[in-house]
């Protein structure tokens, strides 16, 4: 008999568990080591043989194969095929220790995003680490949470899960303890939950009944994905490697037939059109992507912003709106009630955060709650509608939450009045509950208490108050104050209704509970939540505007509530005013492409508005980040160009849909964020700039030779030399370059930039020419009378023009004396290594027979630099120029 044929009695027999207490700790402990942890199997880890194995899965690296291939088997200078045979494993084994580096920061990357969940042992609630559950574990369902085990449900309260990752079913699936007589798909098990659902409603209690492996989930595991590899960003540049080779063989193909005609030997011809190809291509490109990407997720980690997806990481620097809300992201998200108000008085409460250390006071004297009836009914619905767990890390001084953080400073005010859970769990009897809902906006719970039945509820004031048998309440002043000061406001209400009231089928109990609760309601008091703004914000908002940034804040709080949050954290200016959400609803599609530009701050909106809010934006053209925490914010979190999810109070689903995380729920992190996608943005660029102008002086160089029916300036070998190994490393010192300065303020992204733009092209045009010209006129100066030593010094001269290259691409703006020499240090690493490879190169005998070249003296090398560092001259003088005209005629990019 299956699980969900099964009774609870049965079960909890079968698991040897207490369905009330839970398992004991050493019962636990037990069975952790007999069933292992709650994990799936990462997939075995690719050894490093098969990196290195995949390293030559390049069309490039194909066509040298081939090219080795004909030249051994041609039995002339076999020291070629061996040189491009070295030279390509050369390039192997850089590219496996960089993918392996990338591979293991990803990794690292991973351990940062752990989830928790509340399970019962011993009798009391706590949070534990997923992978520590074991089977015969009684879990905590909650709104938000996602499932972490296989479990038989034995307690349900409107609970929905969405079972879309098992079913493919997009809907929620409405969930029940109710024991099933027959053998049922799983897509019709509506009293087991399953491991990776999401739950969208509802709380409940449910029983682990697999874990790990033997989840459903476990069974179609799949392995762990790697290292993105479909990324737009390197789809764009595998399309200008593809263009690159395209037009390169064709090239190739007009000087394959301009050399038969010629009459130049086949295999000269051959091994220098290979080596034309091979100079045209930016075949360290990918690897050096995937180090970009990589490296600017872990710092991103580092700054509290964990990514999701690889591709959000350059994403983050096209960013031109950001759409917040404002719990958490603009304010601390430690609610505290600060304030309580009744019809016969207001209360002052005490107290930090989410610390229990606090009093109660009226008219500025601690009083006993106890005292006041009223304000003791309110102490009870906090506890009673609270489900939410806090737990405080002694480490980074902070609470983790699990759970609704507003349901936790409900439960801190019922504690500094005296009122805790385990004093009421055994004389109140849960009948039913209503779980908050954005459509509904309020929290219900219907108990029995001592024979008596009564309905305590927790809500938007609006709501309540429009469903209020007696309105008084509502139109005091004090409550008009708390929302002037900034305060959130919630209402707390009562209702008393009859046992028979759910004598019907269990479907129709959520639609008649709902009915029930839409007049007759009393309202017993008024609870006002204090979130302080986190001070840095304001100054973060301000950055963001001045980098041609928008923020828009949209919210479900009051407006009064909205606007005093905006208007201190510069959201709103002076005189600006706060759009709600039913002003939304009233605008047709057109009306509000028209408005939406020009708001900046929403209250009372719910994610189906912020959905519409978005697409709209994003039909005006803009780009748009948005902010989510919530199960419903998942649709407009994926419809929005780059989903942020909140690592602290964010639910599961949020996360699950979010491109990146924020681990502290900051602003301030979000804009750190796109500081370094801008800077990730930047260092594509120069890599590319470097890569291309240096490819194309080598182009030129062997193009002019074939023209003018001269000897080739360089050997095949040669500039596979150049190619993979000088420029093997300096591209990685270029993607290690310190972030620069001033990102938010460079407005040059108003205007939606691509890496390969008109300034582009003409910056590796002004780099590449004069490594060129010089180059060749070194070549032809010196051909006539040592051909073998001609090569050596244009090999030498093309080298040390790459090296000045490098340090040119630093910056595309500012000189290397601004930037400071030692700035960074992997470049200067780089230089040294390829500067200690090149004379290797020329006065180890092994080598220098290999390469074809021939020792040089010292002059050599300083005729070499002193020609090679015309490109740094050139370029520092155009900077220069370019810096005093943009200062004298205020241009800002």
């Amino acid at each position: 008999m299956n699980v969900y044929q099964k009774t609870k009695q049965e079960l909890a027999k079968e698991f040897s568990t207490d369905l009330e207490h839970g398992l004991s700790q050493n019962d636990a402990t037990q069975r952790l080591k007999r069933y292992g942890q709650n994990a799936l199997p990462e997939g075995e880890r690719e050894s490093w043989f098969i990196v290195f194995l995949r390293q030559f899965k390049s069309p490039l690296i194909y066509v040298l194969c081939i090219a080795a291939l004909i030249v051994l088997i041609a039995g002339e200078k076999i020291y070629d095929a061996f040189i491009i045979a070295v030279i390509l494993l050369f390039n192997a084994v850089i590219g496996m220790l960089q993918e392996g580096r990338a591979r293991t920061i990803l990794e690292g990357l991973r351990k940062l995003s752990k989830t928790t969940s509340l399970v019962i042992r011993d009798g009391h609630e706590e949070l534990i680490d997923d992978t520590l559950l074991v089977p015969g574990d009684i879990i905590v369902i909650q709104d938000g949470s996602k499932v972490p085990a296989d479990a038989r449900i034995i307690e349900a309260h409107n609970v929905r899960v969405d079972e879309a990752i098992l079913t493919g079913e997009s809907d929620s699936v409405q969930k029940t303890a109710h024991v099933l007589k027959h053998v049922a798909p799983i897509y019709e098990q509506h009293n087991m939950i399953f491991k990776g659902t999401y739950v969208t409603a509802g709380v409940g209690k449910a029983l682990v009944v697999a874990t790990g492996i033997k989840t459903e989930i476990g069974s179609i595991q799949k392995s762990i994905e790697g290292i993105e590899t479909d990324m737009p960003l390197k789809k764009e540049i595998d399309r200008i490697a593809r263009l690159v080779i395209v037009l390169v063989a064709i090239v190739c193909a007009f000087f394959f037939v301009f050399g038969l005609w010629q009459q130049m030997p086949l295999y000269d011809l051959f091994m220098t059109l290979v080596a034309l190809f091979v100079s045209s291509v930016p075949e360290g490109l990918p690897v050096v992507l995937t180090i970009a990407l990589a490296v600017g997720a872990y710092r991103l980690a580092q700054r509290n912003v964990l990514i999701r997806k690889m591709q959000a990481v350059e994403g983050l620097g096209r960013v031109n709106v950001i759409m917040i809300d404002k719990t958490g992201t603009l304010t601390r998200n430690e609610l505290m009630v600060s304030r309580v108000v009744t019809a016969q008085a207001s209360y002052e409460i005490t107290g930090e955060g989410y610390f229990e250390k606090g009093e109660v006071l009226r008219e500025g004297r601690a009083i006993q709650p106890s005292d006041d009836a009223i304000f003791q009914e309110i102490l009870v619905a906090c506890v009673l509608l609270s489900h939410a767990q806090l737990r405080y890390d002694k480490q980074t001084k902070t609470f983790e939450v699990k759970g609704d953080p507003t349901n936790a400073a409900l439960s801190v005010l019922a504690r500094k009045g005296n009122v805790v859970r385990e004093d009421l769990e055994h004389d109140y009897r849960r009948i039913f509950e209503i779980p908050f809902d954005s459509d509904w906006q309020y929290h219900a719970i219907f108990v029995e208490h001592k024979g008596t039945y009564k309905i305590h509820c927790v809500g938007s004031p609006d709501v309540l108050c429009a469903r209020a048998s007696a309105r008084d309440i509502c139109q005091m002043q004090k409550v008009h104050d708390m929302l002037d000061s900034g305060l959130r406001v919630l209402a707390v209400a009562t209702k008393f209704f009859d046992a028979s009231l759910f004598y019907g089928p269990e479907d129709s109990h959520l639609r008649v509970a709902m009915d029930y609760l839409k007049d007759a309601m009393n309202v017993v008091g008024f609870l006002g939540l204090n979130d302080a703004i986190r001070p840095e914000v304001a100054e973060s908002i301000a950055a963001a505007r001045s980098g041609g940034i928008r923020v828009i804040m949209a919210t479900g709080d009051h407006a009064k509530t909205a606007a005093f949050v905006a208007q201190k954290t510069g959201i709103l200016g002076e005189g600006e005013l706060i759009t709600q959400g039913t002003t939304i609803d009233r605008l047709s599609d057109e009306e509000l492409k028209k408005e939406v530009m020009s708001i900046n701050a929403y209250a009372r909106v719910i994610p189906q508005q912020k959905m519409r809010i978005v697409k709209v934006l994003q039909e005006q053209g803009e780009l748009v980040a948005m902010t989510g925490d919530g199960v419903n914010d998942a649709p407009a979190l994926i419809a929005s160009d780059l989903g942020i999810a909140m690592g602290g109070i964010g639910t599961e689903v949020a996360k699950q849909a979010a491109d990146l995380i924020l681990l502290d729920d900051s602003f301030t992190s979000i804009v750190e964020a796109v500081k370094q996608g801008r800077h990730i943005f930047y260092t594509l660029r120069r890599v590319v700039l470097y890569l291309f102008a240096t490819n194309l002086g080598e182009i030129l160089i062997i193009t002019s030779s074939l023209l003018l029916s001269l000897p080739l300036p360089l050997t095949a070998v040669q500039i596979l030399w150049l190619n993979l190994v000088t420029d093997g490393f300096l591209d990685v010192g270029l993607t290690l370059e310190s972030r620069e300065r001033g990102l938010l303020k460079d407005r040059w992204f108003l205007r939606k930039p691509k890496i390969i733009d008109s300034s582009f092209i003409f910056k590796m045009l002004f780099m590449s020419f004069p490594m060129f010209i010089l180059s060749f006129l070194v070549f032809c100066m010196t051909y006539h009378d040592d051909l073998a030593y001609a090569r050596s010094l244009t090999l030498l001269v093309m080298a040390a023009f790459q090296w000045f290259n490098a340090w040119n691409c630093r910056s595309e703006t500012r000189s290397i004396v601004r930037l400071g020499i030692f700035s960074n240090r992997w470049l200067v690493g780089a230089t040294a290594v390829v500067v200690a490879l090149q004379l290797g190169l020329y006065y180890q005998p092994v080598m220098r027979r290999a390469f074809g070249v021939t020792a040089l003296s010292l002059s050599d090398w300083l005729v070499a630099l002193l020609i090679a560092s015309v490109v740094l001259v050139l370029e520092e003088g155009r900077k220069a120029y370019m810096h005093y005209y943009r200062k004298k005629h205020r241009v800002r990019w």
